[in-house]
């Protein structure tokens, strides 16, 4: 076999157990350890000629060898796979601008040793480790000047040690594990109670502890409880060393004492919210996995009262209609009312059960699974008691924060609603406006005109009517533009629904004008979220008679003819099966006609 095949086969092994034992490529730690593995077989790859991404796809074939003894290997092929791709298409750019400098360099080269600057840049700016750089230069007898490498690199941590002002974190660990020591662990009873009596172990000048408590604290990506004891208000509990909580404070006078009995108590709001935001989380990890792919995991998250941040592997942005798909299979989930249970297992039952282990989290022998809906997870932290508790679910926004790794910010319940009330309100503000500023515009125009005429009525008849009609036309642009504007602007208020298996949508428009009208409609037509599986029927009135126009998705038109529906509400016009628009219809039954077309589509 030859040396470069050996060389990634035991590569391929060791990062397979390192990304099934949870450990992610990364620039420090682990996780550098990692992504030295991987490069090392990614180079002899590229060196057997490979062209493009290739490791991933032995992931297969290391499995059938390795994966009854090992089943790790099983449950985690589908983020070994998508690492080691990811892992290596970027490498490939990283390769290629680097050994193009190696090259260089090399043609330069006049002795022996390697520039350490060089060696050391390619380490620093390319993600060339140096041992990479050695193996490259050591098939052309060439070795890097190791004293002047070395000699940068210390340059660089001294530089490091400046910037740093020390966080002081190591005397406070010496002091809570000095605290655990002593007292041993916190014994935790909020899964059961929000109240509960405790006694005083230790007060410091911002934390006190305490021998039992019902504040959940900050693990698992949950934020911890805040609430008082006694007469103390706690803004955050935190878990130290082998469980002993502290319970934080700030700026208050401390009376108690050790020794002393208090009530320790939860607030209820904050619990609450933070419940339904982290039972939103595990709907929102088992929605994601079915439209984006199971290979999809958890990478962190951020969960507190007013919100909550997701983290997970994947290589691009979500469309809008992906995001607008989990939307609604969360909200369905929600909307379902399903109850949620939770019960203590062993960790090999609860991964046969089926339940969701985070790669990375070390799991006791004894794990606590929590399933609601079509989700089941191993979790410690605290849920709601029915999905429909969480009442309504909302994406803020998707982006990146690392390379191959997403973040959704989103938010449940009341700040879901507070939110949603603020777009709308948002929208409303932005329409009113525009209809101020063509109020405006209509008042320059008549103002215009009574001037001109007023000056020299003769004048500008005989010699500048074409100076005020050019004005003129300019004005009507402007006022047309938004007219169009606040027409368009109310696209946010387009009232949307699952019916079926189609999305249905519709909305009012109040004189808009018939070009304007028709401008808005290609516009929604060719909008992305409305690509596939969609109805959208707009209305237009005009005193007491409407127009319509019924959009229906390409996708669908075989099973759904926007001519029919037409007809089917006494609209008179026609068009392509696609895009019909038609003149005739009452408006004060237009209510009628929107409840004949869901039912049409829900036969």
């Amino acid at each position: 076999m030859k040396a470069e095949l050996k060389i990634i086969a035991d590569h391929l092994r060791s990062t397979s157990f390192l990304v099934a034992d949870g450990v992610l490529p990364s620039n420090e730690g682990r996780g550098y350890v990692l992504r030295r593995i991987m490069r090392r077989a990614m180079r002899q790859l590229h060196k057997l000629g490979a062209k493009e991404a290739k490791m991933y796809k032995l992931v297969d074939a290391l499995i059938n060898e390795m994966g009854a003894a090992y089943p790790e290997l099983s449950r985690a092929k589908a983020v070994i796979i998508e690492t080691l791709k990811n892992e290596e298409e970027k490498f490939r750019e990283t390769l290629e601008k680097g050994l193009k400098i190696l090259e260089e360099e090399i043609a330069k080269t006049n002795s022996a040793k390697f520039s350490g600057e060089t060696a050391f840049k390619l380490y620093d700016t390319y993600g060339f480790p140096l041992d990479l750089t050695q193996d490259i230069l050591k098939e052309r007898n060439l070795e890097v000047d190791i004293e002047t490498f070395n000699r940068e690199m210390e340059n660089q941590r001294e530089r490091a040690r400046k910037n740093w002002a020390g966080s002081g974190e190591m005397a406070e660990e010496k002091i809570f594990f000095d605290l655990k020591e002593q007292f041993g662990a916190t014994q935790f009873l909020g899964y059961e109670t929000l109240s509960a009596k405790a006694k005083v172990l230790a007060v410091y000048p911002n934390f006190i502890v305490l021998d039992q408590t019902p504040f959940y604290a900050t693990s698992g990506g949950q934020k911890g409880d805040d609430g008082k004891i006694g007469n103390i208000e706690i803004s955050e509990t935190k878990k130290f060393a082998g469980g002993l909580f502290a319970h934080f404070f700030a700026n208050q006078n401390c009376t108690l004492k050790v020794g002393d009995e208090v009530i320790a108590e939860v607030n209820f709001k904050t619990r609450q919210a933070r419940a339904c935001n982290h039972s939103a989380t595990h709907l929102m990890h088992k929605a994601l996995k079915e439209v984006l792919g199971n290979s999809i995991s958890q990478k962190g998250s951020n969960v507190d009262s007013d919100y909550f941040t997701f983290d997970f592997n994947f290589n691009r942005a979500m469309t809008p209609q992906e995001i607008e798909k989990v939307e609604e299979m969360v909200n369905t989930q929600i909307k379902n009312s399903a109850s949620v249970n939770t019960k203590l297992m062993g960790l090999e039952d609860a991964r046969n059960s089926g339940a969701e282990a985070l790669f990375g989290e070390k799991y006791d022998s004894e794990v606590r699974v929590v399933a609601m809906g079509n989700s089941i997870e191993l979790c410690g932290g605290t849920h709601v008691k029915n999905t429909a508790d969480i009442e309504i679910f909302k994406i803020i926004s998707e982006k990146s924060v690392a390379s191959g790794i997403r973040r959704i910010e989103a938010v449940s319940g009341f700040s879901a609603q507070e939110f949603l009330r603020q777009q709308q309100a948002k929208a409303q503000n932005q329409i009113a406006e525009l209809k101020e500023k063509i109020a405006q515009k209509d008042a320059e125009i008549a103002s215009l005109k009574n001037a001109a005429v007023e000056e020299n009525p003769s004048y500008l008849l005989e010699n500048d009517s074409k100076v005020l009609e050019e004005i003129l036309k300019k004005k009507d642009k402007e006022i047309e533009n938004l007219k169009k504007n606040a027409a368009l602007a109310e696209i946010q208020n387009l009232k949307s629904e699952k019916i079926a298996d189609k999305n249905f949508a519709h909305h009012i428009f109040n004189n808009v004008d018939g070009k304007i009208f028709r401008d808005i409609a290609t516009e929604i037509k060719n909008k992305a979220e409305f690509k596939d599986n969609s109805v959208i029927v707009l209305f237009n009135c005009v005193a007491d008679s409407a127009t319509a126009t019924i959009i229906v998705s390409a996708n669908i038109t075989t099973q759904v003819n926007g001519n029919n529906l037409l007809k089917l509400i006494g609209g008179k016009g026609g068009g392509k099966a696609d895009f019909v628009t038609g003149g005739g219809i009452i408006s004060s039954q237009i209510a009628t006609a929107i409840s004949a077309i869901k039912e049409n589509l829900n036969s």
